[in-house]
């Protein structure tokens, strides 16, 4: 079994139970959404390795979405659903960066083979690199330095990924504690962040690689 995770964003019920049936009996993981408002609350809550994203939505396009949520982020590729006849939604997709694109009606085959490469290729870009000899592999959630493993409690694990995850924006308090399913006022959290901090620092030599703003949350330079 792959177990491999995949965000689908498509408006069309229809169309998105088709894929979602297909996705599933080849042994995905599988997140919908039919909005932005929806895919931005999941984008934040998982590292996706692949995300199909439908062009046209209701509340903003794809191509805003991408650009302005998904683009910077570490390791998600993503595939465009577009109509066959919107060249220029394809043109203007691949120039900001997407990894692939297919178009609307598709055979089941080569949206299966574009999911089978996109997610191949980001198996070479799952490893982390801090720049100091420090590297942080997502898919065996192991943090090494100068080659010698460094342990991480299951916290320090989510909370490193939470923040890789949303390396392009600030990891807030409220996400944090959902994510490690704490109270909402809970400062636990905030705790466990600090700790990580000098687990860096300490341990690989890492010194302010997480940041705090108040009133914005944390976040990571990578």
């Amino acid at each position: 079994m792959n177990n491999k995770h995949i965000l689908l964003v498509e408006d069309d019920e229809t169309l998105q139970s088709l894929i979602e049936k297909l996705l599933i009996n080849n042994n995905y993981v599988v997140s919908k959404a039919i909005n932005i408002d929806e895919a931005k609350k999941l984008v934040n809550l998982f590292l996706f390795d692949l995300i199909i994203l439908d062009v046209m939505l209701p509340d903003s396009t794809g191509l805003n979405f991408y650009e302005k949520t998904i683009k910077n982020r570490v390791n998600t590729p993503v595939i465009f659903l577009s109509a066959l006849s919107n060249v220029d939604d394809r043109v203007t997709g691949l120039e900001l960066g997407a990894d692939d694109y297919i178009g609307k009606p598709f055979d089941t085959r080569e949206l299966l083979l574009k999911i089978k490469k996109n997610i191949s290729k980001k198996l070479s870009r799952d490893v982390i690199n801090f720049g100091n000899e420090t590297e942080f592999d997502l898919k065996n959630e192991k943090l090494q330095y100068k080659k010698q493993v460094i342990n991480l409690s299951s916290n320090e694990i989510k909370i490193l990924k939470l923040l890789i995850n949303n390396s392009d924006q600030y990891l807030t308090r409220d996400l944090l504690n959902t994510e490690l399913g704490l109270d909402y006022l809970s400062r636990s959290g905030d705790m466990q962040i600090s700790r990580l901090r000098l687990k860096l620092k300490k341990e690989c030599d890492l010194k302010d690689v997480i940041r705090s703003v108040h009133g914005k949350g944390y976040k990571i330079f990578i």
